[in-house]
């Protein structure tokens, strides 16, 4: 009986160690520049765009699997960014249909929060918080689908914008594919 005992403290210390411990830590990558690109490409819902995009920048060449997270979010803010000016330009013209800039408003304030966002998720991946980037992301990927429904439900779409909405929703869920293989 006594050994029973010993064995059931055994197994339930070594449980409480790995629920202390947390989670396994990250994965490491020996690859970098292009090949670690691929590999980190593999999942994604459009693989050729998520290299393209990732390999647009030069830093890719030496970048770690972090440092190509902060290179994904920062594509994805440059682009919310871009977009953003996009809208109000397009909010200057005069003569808009009412549907239209009832949407390019809606999208405009979608994009302004989603800007917003994405630098939240940059702080929170360089204080390696990577739960917050998966949360701020999340948020990201919604104002970019609020948009999409937007150009999709009424009168007033605009093909670049929609356009852009979708390359912005691809960069964001590459990002939030990024920060989940780099999650512990």
């Amino acid at each position: 009986m006594k050994i029973v005992g010993r064995i059931f403290l055994l197994f339930l210390s070594v449980s409480v160690t790995v629920v202390i411990a947390g989670k396994a830590p990250p994965p490491t990558f020996t690859e970098k520049g292009k090949d670690l690109v691929e590999k980190l490409c593999e999942k994604s819902e459009d693989k050729t765009f998520c290299i393209s995009s990732l390999t647009s920048r030069p830093e890719f060449q030496t970048a770690t699997a972090p440092k190509l997270g902060v290179i994904a979010l920062s594509i994805a803010s440059t682009n919310a960014s871009d977009t953003s000016f996009y809208i109000k330009a397009k909010l200057k013209q005069k003569n808009l249909e009412p549907a239209l800039e009832d949407t390019l408003d809606d999208c405009g304030k979608n994009y302004l929060d989603a800007v917003a966002q994405l630098d939240d998720s940059l702080a929170a991946l360089l204080a390696n918080s990577f739960i917050d980037v998966d949360i701020w992301l999340n948020t990201a990927i919604s104002d970019g689908e609020a948009c999409e429904s937007a150009l999709s439900e009424r009168a007033g779409n605009d093909a670049e914008l929609a356009r852009r909405n979708t390359n912005f929703l691809k960069l964001c869920k590459d990002a939030l594919l990024i920060n989940t293989i780099l999650t512990p």
